[in-house]
């Protein structure tokens, strides 16, 4: 009888600590999600001083995003008819963050503020704001398009990864629902 007590607790327990786990899985994820995104910035940064030549990443709108690293071949930018010519080509096959991170996407959980002052932003908001080409490019003296790709988990842990336009440098965020700010991870 001391055995079924014993064992009717634990599975009590247990039942209570699954959601936890899974909470702090899906936000680890979601973080590992936008490191990864803000290595692939650091990593075009790279390419392009070492090469001396544009480097630019790529966003392509259909369901679900992808992101290309591409690189410029005739020294005029990354330009999309460059790319449909194969002038300007992938360093590698498109990306997709939810092959590696499956419970994350590009989005906005709701309504958050923006970074450093911006405007408010909603759900349906663009989670991808580089400018109308959703293109970050990054130049070999060390500038880019600045701005800023938005992640959320399914739980609806929200992230940024923010990119400095004088310098080209990622920084990732993380929103503080609490404080409602935004918070360096």
């Amino acid at each position: 009888m001391e055995l079924v007590v014993v064992v009717g607790v634990v599975c009590a327990l247990l039942t209570a600590a699954v959601p936890a786990f899974d909470a702090a899985a899906d936000t680890a994820e979601a973080a590992g999600a936008a490191r990864y995104l803000a290595s692939v910035v650091a990593r075009a940064r790279l390419d392009a001083a070492r090469g001396q030549r544009t480097v630019a990443v790529r966003f392509a709108r259909a369901a679900p995003v992808t992101f290309t690293v591409i690189v410029d071949g005739d020294g005029d930018g990354v330009r999309a008819d460059d790319i449909a010519a194969g002038i300007d080509r992938p360093t590698r096959a498109a990306d997709r963050l939810e092959d590696h991170f499956p419970r994350v996407r590009f989005g906005i959980s709701g309504p958050v503020p923006g970074i450093d002052g911006a405007r408010g932003l909603t759900a349906a908001d663009d989670p991808i704001r580089f400018g109308v080409a959703d293109q970050l490019t990054l130049t070999p003296v060390g500038t880019a398009t600045g701005g800023t790709a938005y992640l959320t988990s399914r739980a609806g842990v929200q992230f940024a990864v923010r990119i400095s336009g004088v310098t080209g440098r990622a920084r990732v965020l993380r929103y503080d629902h609490g404080r409602a700010a935004w918070r360096p991870l």
